[in-house]
């Protein structure tokens, strides 16, 4: 008899074995399209269609919205990017989004800002 191999347990594994950063494995099920589109919609009037932070609004907030696609946004883990979506940042134009994204559209939504490229 054959015994499948659960997929999550693997990605623990892997995980624990230091194979597969524990940021990325969070997000291993996430959908970047469906996090464009929640993007598009809740994020693109400060950091712009690109995530560089240089919307039309980006002018008239201080301090600027973050460049998503800098090196400094993009070496954050996942739990940080998390906690800044959810939380926002006191000081800035940032604010938190807890109540708007359930855990599957923060990882799509992650899942976006990781595809863009610095």
């Amino acid at each position: 008899m054959r015994m499948g191999v659960n997929p999550g347990l693997m990605v623990m594994v892997w995980v624990l074995l230091g194979t597969i950063p524990a940021g990325l494995a969070a997000s291993s099920k996430a959908n970047p399209v469906t996090g464009q589109k929640l993007y598009r919609e809740s994020c693109q009037n400060c950091h712009g269609a690109t995530g560089k932070g240089d919307s039309d609004m980006a002018a008239y907030l201080s301090p600027a919205p973050a460049n998503l696609a800098s090196k400094a946004t993009q070496d954050k883990t996942d739990a940080q990017l998390r906690k800044v979506i959810q939380e926002g940042r006191p000081g800035t134009a940032m604010t938190g989004y807890a109540v708007t994204f359930n855990e599957d559209a923060l990882n799509d939504l992650i899942a976006f800002i990781r595809s863009l490229k610095p």
